[in-house]
């Protein structure tokens, strides 16, 4: 359009006010998209909700308020991948091609132009409450009026839903590469008659074999903001999933198809979770590696990847589970969180406790200096249950009540000891061979910040501001 027709356009059109229903032009900057959006989406009291009845074991919830906005969410935020460089430059990579920016120019992700990630480029606000039987559960761009909200920063964690380790540097990474310096697992390659020359060479998996408050120092070395595995990220991932989705039982069948509103529906299928003999496969190692689901972009779907035998037939065909880029979620490797530690009590109990900050040193046993935000009932005997409830204080996203089961309510494992004493690391994800106890609120809950296995991994993470887990109301 011509400036002279602009502004005649102007001098006739200028609105003295805007309704919530009128559209506004402007551009999606994920997408490199012009379009119109409806003016809500900039009004304080626009945000996305859905709620879940306490008296009813579904863990499908219902939309409240816009389904516009809701809809809109992911673009609103940026969902997707990036490469982000050690002093948290972020850039968009293609929606469709991963090998590729949002501009068109070419992308490596072996971590010569920044670490492959996760994550949303604006602020946004998460809100968690009950009200009479349900319980509500909103994210916008603003603050969610009169509730208590949690900020987050703009952050990432790692697009391979796991830690790769950069064993010249002694860094953790989050990038696709088959160089020796980056080998997955313990750092070298292991036997088995079983799995194929690929898997048992472990070039190009993630890196596991450590403990979760060591990924997290390694992470560190990257720089000021620079964590593995931080709890909260976690959390605001599993809370836009429900959101987005509709639903808390995230191994739920995949379905392709939109609901009559054009909101998706039902939740990514099993993931990883179904791997026979893993042990005498591989030893428990990594089996799924970083550049599978690759191809699927800001996806979200189901890619499937065929684990091979030592002969090169299929072992296994593994379900990847994509969240808009977001590889493994769940399932596949036990994922060590950090900045949160849970400590047993004399009674068995637990008692969680999150950092005040994620851009100091992590010491997981100076909980004097940690907010304490609540806990988890004592067994009666060591085992697993499902997890019934999630307490959200903090954004810890730990079980609060169990008794659900592996269809109703988040339909996800939780593990407790019996012991009386001592630090515990709360693990989440699930593993390839645990089926529907795997999830996003999976607790194993016996293991210290120092337990390591081949099995275990923790994602880089990060973010240039920080977060606060205290929360704030805000008026109308």
């Amino acid at each position: 359009m011509e400036k002279q027709e602009l502004d005649a356009l102007l001098a006739a059109h200028s609105f003295g006010s805007v309704g919530e229903d009128d559209l506004l032009f402007g551009k999606n900057g994920a997408a490199g998209q012009y379009g119109f959006f409806p003016a809500r989406m900039l009004s304080g009291n626009a945000y996305a909700c859905r709620r879940w009845n306490l008296n009813n074991s579904t863990p499908v919830g219902e939309v409240v308020g816009s389904v516009e906005y809701l809809k809109q969410l992911p673009s609103l935020l940026g969902l997707g991948c990036y490469l982000v460089d050690d002093a948290h430059n972020r850039k968009k990579l293609d929606p469709t091609n991963h090998y590729k920016f949002a501009d068109g120019t070419t992308a490596a992700l072996d971590g010569s132009m920044g670490q492959y990630q996760f994550g949303w480029r604006t602020p946004f606000y998460i809100a968690i409450w009950r009200e009479g039987n349900y319980e509500y559960v909103a994210a916008g761009l603003k603050p969610i009026p009169g509730r208590l909200n949690y900020r987050v920063p703009v952050a990432s964690t790692s697009a391979l839903g796991a830690g790769v380790m950069d064993r010249t540097g002694d860094k953790l990474c989050s990038l696709i590469s088959s160089d020796a310096r980056y080998r997955g697992g313990n750092g070298s390659a292991i036997s088995s008659d079983t799995a194929h020359s690929s898997i048992l060479s472990q070039l190009g998996y993630p890196a596991t074999n450590m403990g979760t408050s060591t990924f997290e120092a390694k992470a560190a070395n990257r720089g000021a903001g620079w964590g593995a595995g931080w709890y909260w990220i976690e959390t605001a991932i599993s809370v836009l999933f429900y959101l987005i989705m509709g639903t808390k039982h995230c191994q739920a069948s995949y379905n392709a198809n939109k609901d009559a509103n054009g909101l998706y529906q039902g939740g990514l299928g099993g993931g990883v979770s179904g791997l026979g003999s893993w042990e005498a496969f591989n030893g428990y190692y990594p089996v799924i590696p970083t550049s599978a689901a690759v191809s699927a972009g800001d996806g979200v779907c189901v890619v499937n990847f065929n684990v091979l035998k030592a002969d090169g037939s299929t072992h296994y065909t593994a379900p990847i589970p994509v969240f808009f880029g977001l590889k493994n979620l769940y399932g596949h490797l036990l994922r060590g969180k950090n900045r949160i530690i849970g400590v047993k009590q004399t009674d068995g109990s637990y008692k969680f406790f999150v950092a005040k900050s994620s851009l100091t040193v992590w010491n997981y046993q100076d909980t004097a200096n940690m907010f304490d935000v609540g806990g988890l009932a004592a067994a009666s005997a060591a085992g697993w249950e499902y997890v019934k409830e999630l307490n959200f204080t903090g954004l810890a996203g730990m079980p609060s009540v169990l008794g659900a089961t592996s269809s109703t309510y988040y339909a996800d494992g939780a593990y407790r000891d019996v012991d009386t004493s001592g630090f515990r690391s709360p693990l989440g994800s699930g593993y390839a061979y645990f089926g529907d106890s795997d999830g996003l609120a999976y607790f194993s809950g016996s293991y210290a910040p120092s337990y390591a296995n081949a099995y275990l991994s923790s994602p880089l993470c990060e973010c240039a501001e920080d977060f606060d887990p205290r929360g704030k109301v805000y008026s109308d």
